[in-house]
């Protein structure tokens, strides 16, 4: 079979996009946008989560609010009954802290690691997709 110089140009636009989550049970509970965010807290030495939450990039321009960051954090505690960080208060003027505890450093190392593979998957698959 003969193909039309428009389906081939077509075919050549054609690409693979994975994406996955970590569930807990039934619920999703890590992709790769609250990924970023517990990566960001890991990096973050002054444990501020306001700038953990603006250093976010995945699909946003500006990152997140800090109100949308607590929030995915306490999602990720009620849908597995355990908090992925522990949290200080600061002293009298606020400035409280956030860390990553171990429930929190096991998630992001296993969203990382299955992420990678995730990518390789891809990789062959866009292969398969240009030789057919």
């Amino acid at each position: 079979m003969v193909e039309e110089p428009i389906i081939k140009s077509l075919k050549s636009k054609l690409k693979i996009g994975l994406k996955f989550w970590l569930k807990f049970e039934k619920n999703d509970i890590l992709g790769s946008g609250w990924a970023e965010l517990l990566e960001n807290i890991k990096k973050n030495e002054d444990g501020s989560l306001t700038q953990a939450a603006k250093a976010c990039t995945h699909k946003r321009k500006q990152g997140y609010s800090y109100k949308y960051a607590w929030n995915i954090l306490k999602r990720i505690e009620n849908r597995t009954g355990y908090p992925a960080v522990n949290t200080g208060k600061g002293g009298s003027g606020g400035g409280g802290w956030v860390k990553l505890n171990d429930w929190g450093e096991y998630l992001l190392k296993t969203f990382k690691e299955l992420e990678d593979k995730v990518e390789e998957i891809e990789k062959k698959l866009e292969n398969e997709l240009k030789n057919s």
